[in-house]
């Protein structure tokens, strides 16, 4: 079995897993995992954001997704999605999430996703707000 590196994650959400997430095998079907991350990742912003960050000056959009799938996650099984940003650049930055069991800590898939900072009114991207990075930084207690 492959050695999974420990992370420590500040922004962790509970995750209801439903019926129709559970596949033939009696597992989640590997596409749901992705709607579960996008979960923690609108939890991980909504916990950095304050008053005066404005959140409409631009949009996140997926550029790249790297997931690593180590145990299977089952129907009634206790987890959580946990979300950290791991780093900025100028126009992007990196997610780093797992889901975890609750019960025994088992990590069962973690995902990294790159993400880059859009203007959907001129379709390009943009750099990253300032107090974006600021909120971020002073969450993940990290100098981006």
């Amino acid at each position: 079995m492959m050695e999974i590196k420990p992370e420590t994650f500040k922004a962790s959400l509970p995750v209801q897993i439903r019926f129709n997430d559970i596949d033939a095998m009696g597992h989640i079907n590997n596409n749901i995992y992705f709607s579960y991350f996008d979960l923690g990742k609108t939890t991980y912003l909504e916990k950095i954001q304050p008053a005066k960050v404005s959140w409409t000056d631009g949009l996140i959009i997926l550029a790249h997704l790297e997931t690593d799938f180590f145990s299977p996650v089952y129907y009634k099984e206790k987890i959580v999605v946990e979300s950290k940003i791991i780093k900025l650049g100028e126009k992007s930055g990196t997610f780093l999430q797992q889901l975890r069991n609750v019960k025994n800590g088992d990590i069962k898939c973690r995902c990294k996703s790159i993400f880059v900072t859009y203007d959907a009114r001129t379709q390009a991207s943009i750099p990253i707000p300032e107090d974006w990075r600021k909120a971020i930084s002073e969450y993940e207690e990290f100098d981006f």
